[in-house]
């Protein structure tokens, strides 16, 4: 009998619809998986019109489902202001038919902050920070301080709920029940 592989029924970036800005030239990337996967997933990122990725890699699945991060420090890229970049997680289910890839993508524009913004953030405490985010239509960094609040208080009930509120409202409805099971194991 022959192994049957079991793929997660989804792969999503935690991204807006439309095009997601971030104050900053090295944002943290969030993505969803529905359930493990113990091989690897391919993250590549695009700039919009350049014939050649400015970066693909391999990192490895996870054990469970959840939500996991990029750090494009980590690999030593920064995004050019004003330019949108295009960026996939993908599971290869077939490296000679490409055609067949498990994937999920967004778009995303660094659009660096006024100085007024940046008061604006310094004087913000670190807890308030992703409402300023929000406000000022930031997506990326919305979602990226969020996940770093819930990553330091993994049981605060309030900030997934948050989250789960946001990732709502950009149609995310199976990450944001991920956010709700967690608030009902506490």
């Amino acid at each position: 009998m022959e192994d049957t592989i079991k793929y997660p029924a989804m792969m999503s970036p935690l991204a807006s619809l439309q095009t997601g800005f971030t104050s900053k030239s090295q944002p943290v990337l969030q993505w969803y998986i529905s359930g493990p996967w113990q091989g690897q997933i391919e993250f590549t990122l695009n700039e919009e019109e350049s014939p050649d990725p400015v970066l693909v890699t391999n990192i490895d699945g996870p054990a469970q489902e959840g939500i996991y991060q990029i750090n494009l420090a980590d690999y030593n890229v920064s995004l050019k202001p004003n330019t949108e970049y295009e960026w996939f997680v993908v599971i290869v289910t077939n490296p000679s038919e490409r055609s067949a890839d498990f994937l999920g993508s967004a778009t995303m524009m660094y659009v660096e902050p006024s100085d007024a913004l940046k008061n604006e953030i310094a004087d913000t405490p670190a807890e308030k920070q992703h409402y300023l985010y929000a406000d000022k239509g930031y997506w990326y960094d919305t979602i990226e301080h969020l996940c770093r609040l819930i990553a330091v208080e993994p049981n605060n009930s309030r900030l997934r709920e948050e989250r789960m509120r946001l990732l709502k409202q950009v149609d995310l409805s199976v990450a944001a029940a991920y956010d709700a099971k967690s608030i009902s194991a506490f």
